[in-house]
This record gives C-alpha cells, structure tokens and sequence, in this order.
C-alpha cells in the first residue's frame, strides 16, 4: 500500500508569507507584552485589546491556509467567525477568572471592545486575502474569458 501525502495546507506562497509574518509580529508582541508585564491574562486592558487584534489576524490567516471545500469568498468569511469565536471564548475566559480570583469583573467597555478588535482583525484579513488572492483569481478569469479588446479608430 502507497503512502499518499495529503495536503493540510490549501495556500499560494504569497499568502502563506503573508501568514507567517502576521504570526511572528503576534509573538514578538505578545512577547513585548510579557517581558514589559503589560501582559495580563485575567484582566481586559489596552494591551489586551491590541492582542486581540494581533491574534485575530493570526488566526483568520490561518483559517484560510486550511483545505476547507468551500469557495474562497465563504471561506474568508469562515476566517472572520473562527477569530471573534476565539476571541469571544479568550474574553469570556478572562472575565470568569477575574471574577473568580477577585470577585471583579472587568469593565463591558473593554470586553466589547476586544470583540470589536476581534472582528477587525479579522476583517483586516479579508481584505488582504480579497486584494492579494481573490483579486489575483478574479483578474485572471475575466482575460481568460474575454478576448482582447482591439481598439479600431475609423480610417480616414
């Protein structure tokens, strides 16, 4: 029996630097966070909010590298679900700890505001997948399709 190699990974190299640069600016902030001590897991602060808007786009980049049947424009927008589900999930276990440690809760401000920075980050990705990806797709088809146009000007 053949070993078949199966691809996990669905992406155009661009795409995927694209990724891979969004994730190692995420660490090094995250990182900057933890060596500074803004870096706080139980409470929502600023830092936190940049977090989410850091790790939103992680995330939904990485959603669409995934090989996932279904068309690009559905699946960048299973990318923006999968970031604020994280960061809904990443808040609401943040708000039960704070709760549970302090009997404190942090401000509703702040926690909508980390799902707001959830969905923009993830909407930061759907336009860069929609301007690098979708575009590139949408630029080719439309040549393909048409033939070029000849411009005739009337002879004299």
């Amino acid at each position: 029996m053949p070993f078949t190699a199966q691809r996990l990974l669905d992406t155009t190299p661009r795409w995927l630097s694209i990724t891979l640069v969004s994730t190692s600016s995420a660490l090094v902030v995250s990182g900057v966070g933890f060596v500074l001590n803004l870096l706080d897991p139980f409470n929502i602060t600023p830092f936190t909010l940049l977090l989410h808007f850091v790790w939103a786009i992680v995330v939904s980049g990485w959603v669409l590298n995934l090989k996932v049947k279904l068309y690009p424009e559905k699946k960048a927008l299973l990318a923006i679900g999968v970031a604020v589900t994280a960061g809904s999930i990443w808040s609401a276990v943040q708000q039960w700890t704070a709760y549970l440690e302090g009997g404190v809760v942090n401000d509703i401000t702040l926690v909508a505001g980390a799902m707001a920075m959830d969905a923009a980050g993830g909407l930061v990705v759907y336009i860069l997948f929609h301007l690098n990806i979708l575009g590139r797709k949408l630029g080719s088809s439309r040549s393909r399709s048409s033939p070029a146009s000849v411009l005739t000007s009337p002879s004299p």
